[in-house]
């Protein structure tokens, strides 16, 4: 069960580090992108992060479920929001985003994916210092 706690606690700050530079460098240098080059760019990069965090992601969302299951107590349920939380965000406010973005590049679209961005690093800096404090 310790190991449990640990691998999502390392998958948590994988995901805080990828979603920081996302956040500062990737997003924000979208605006540079040739237009004619963005949409090739865009799905180039949507498949790469896809590889690169989906299995993260997963692995978060599997251990802190489990442990959700295995010992149901606010300890565990908070950690358990906050990945369902992410997710939502994930998949129902920046993958239409990234959908949309991947067309054609527009500014006001892209100001809107850090913004989702930045509260979902907010989630997951929540979500590894409430585990922190637990353990």
């Amino acid at each position: 069960m310790e190991n449990l706690i640990y691998i999502s606690l390392f998958s948590n700050i994988l995901m805080i580090g990828v979603s920081l530079i996302t956040h500062f460098v990737t997003y924000p240098s979208f605006e540079f992108i040739p237009s004619k080059t963005f949409a090739g760019f865009h799905s180039a990069y949507s498949k790469k992060m896809l590889f690169l965090v989906g299995p993260i992601m997963l692995l978060e969302f599997l251990c802190t479920s489990i442990l959700t299951v295995v010992s149901f107590n606010l300890e565990s349920f908070i950690p358990f929001l906050t990945v369902v939380l992410i997710w939502l965000t994930t998949f129902f406010l920046i993958v239409p985003l990234h959908n949309k973005l991947g067309l054609t590049y527009n500014y006001k679209l892209n100001k809107k994916l850090i913004k989702y961005n930045g509260y979902r690093t907010l989630l997951w800096v929540f979500k590894f210092l409430f585990i922190a404090s637990i353990i």
